[in-house]
């Protein structure tokens, strides 16, 4: 760890934290953090102002919501070296994968209990279970708040938050490795694995007889594995109250999308060829076991708003497809129901027509399918929400748009059908706005076939992890080299 220190690449956890207050009054006053982070990204553009303005903006432990961090990125500092946001991305190149699982396997041991400000004790291992999460996939952000350890207290016993903290990371484990690993009987793990896997709070799959399982991050896994406690009086505001203001922007700058875009139709693809893992009709063809789920974000939107699913948009509700293992843990759960290949064709079909973005996991496995569109997706949405501003909108694809203006009659139909709301008519014609996500839908209604996919010049396209723990891994890992990882340890808390 000192050679990392020597290198000062991206500020790393225990330098991030060292900057910034964590809880206490860091919190306690939310308008007063918001009026104060305003006025600093007011007097930023002053430059004898700069430093200052940056000082009075929070990372890990203030008021400031995902959306209002993005507004003052330009003054917001990341970093104790002051690095801007697409410097932490330069440096992180510089940070190997081995110094960066340092920063991973280098999980603080929490021995001191934190008290929130209503006086509610959080025991020190859901702490530890949180900063775990920090180490799965997209983490769940940095920023704590009385409340974030709610969803684990209410899930996990404190045994069982034990036990999962000693289960092996990144890989699939049978019940002789977590009892090797948590000190007791096979027997007694697997009781353990099985009853956890069933909530929703572990992945399980069987070969040859024999359950295997791995330790799920936040997205994707509890919060889709849970999704039929969703209407459980609280459930969703705890769920979601667990993730840290900086979670929305860290999620979508980690050098990696959560899903990728796939074309919407073979027809809306140029003279170019068909990429590996892009074509749906062939990612259903090649799975024997297939199942279909409700939408997670057309379901638990319209909940937090007070109305019922599916009632916030006009969109089909029953779209979310998962595929083999996946699937099969899914129909067992009890959270998707069996279908066969021709519904599952017929279901995305639906989608294409009505003019939704097809996304499937960020895997070579494909495990999941999904139906989206801009006005309903958390993740399409999120993209919205920051104007398009984002480091994952590269990654969400291996295709490019391409554009005939000699062709183009600018009748609009694209304007209308863009499921990103980004296409704009002009006096030249219809302009493509920074939040394409590359789907085809506008190349679906273009009566003159001016608009087509065409696939990325081969360096620049993005190779995808294998498998849902493979992602989880490798984002892992980028956002340890990004300093994105930070513990919280009340102990640190107390002596500020």
């Amino acid at each position: 760890m000192e050679e990392l220190s020597r290198r000062n690449f991206v500020g790393m956890a225990a330098t991030v934290a060292a900057a910034v207050p964590m809880a206490g009054s860091a919190f306690a006053d939310e308008k007063s953090a918001v009026s104060s982070a305003a006025d600093a990204a007011s007097a930023a553009k002053d430059g004898e102002t700069q430093a200052a303005a940056t000082d009075a903006l929070t990372f890990n432990g203030g008021a400031l919501t995902s959306a209002e961090q993005h507004a003052t990125l330009d003054s917001y500092d990341w970093t104790t070296d002051r690095l801007t946001v697409q410097g932490i991305a330069e440096q992180a190149k510089e940070v190997s994968d081995e110094e960066a699982q340092v920063i991973l396997d280098n999980e603080p041991t929490i021995t001191q209990d934190y008290v929130q400000a209503d006086g509610t004790v959080v025991p020190a291992v859901y702490i530890m279970l949180r900063n775990r999460l920090q180490r799965l996939g997209q983490g769940v952000g940095n920023e704590v708040k009385d409340g974030c350890w709610d969803y684990l207290m209410h899930n996990f016993t404190e045994d069982e938050a034990a036990f999962y903290l000693k289960l092996p990371m990144y890989r699939y484990f049978n019940d002789e490795e977590a009892g090797e690993a948590a000190g007791m009987s096979s027997e007694d793990a697997k009781d353990l694995c099985d009853d956890l896997s069933y909530r929703g709070l572990l992945n399980r799959v069987t070969r040859a007889g024999v359950n295997f399982y791995h330790t799920l991050a936040y997205a994707h896994g509890m919060l889709e594995f849970t999704m039929n406690r969703y209407e459980e009086d609280g459930y969703l505001n705890d769920v979601f109250g667990m993730l840290g203001a900086d979670y929305s922007y860290t999620s979508r700058n980690q050098g990696s999308a959560m899903y990728y875009t796939v074309p919407v139709e073979k027809d809306v693809l140029g003279e170019t060829e068909v990429l590996p893992y892009t074509d749906w009709e062939k990612i259903i063809d090649r799975n024997e076991v297939l199942a279909v789920s409700p939408c997670q974000c057309r379901t638990f939107k319209p909940l937090m708003k007070g109305m019922k699913p599916g009632e916030l948009c006009d969109h089909p509700l029953e779209t979310c497809i998962s595929t083999g293992e996946q699937a099969q843990y899914y129909i067992e759960n009890g959270i998707g129901r069996q279908i066969d290949k021709d519904e599952a064709k017929q279901i995305i079909q639906n989608s294409v027509d009505a003019g939704m973005v097809i996304e499937v996991m960020n895997t070579k496995q494909c495990d999941v399918i999904c139906s989206c569109h801009g006005d309903c997706c958390a993740i399409l949405s999120g993209y919205i929400a920051m104007g398009g501003d984002v480091e994952n909108l590269k990654y969400v694809s291996n295709y490019q748009l391409e554009v005939d203006r000699e062709k183009c009659i600018k009748c609009g139909a694209c304007v209308d059908r863009c499921p990103m709301f980004t296409i704009e008519m002009t006096d030249d014609g219809p302009q493509v706005g920074n939040l394409c996500v590359r789907c085809g839908q506008c190349a679906t209604v273009c009566p003159v076939g001016a608009r087509k996919l065409v696939a990325r010049p081969e360096d620049e396209r993005v190779e995808l992890p294998n498998s849902m723990i493979d992602d989880y891994r490798a984002k892992a890992l980028e956002r340890a080299k990004r300093g994105y990882i930070k513990d919280f340890d009340p102990a640190k808390v107390q002596a500020q």
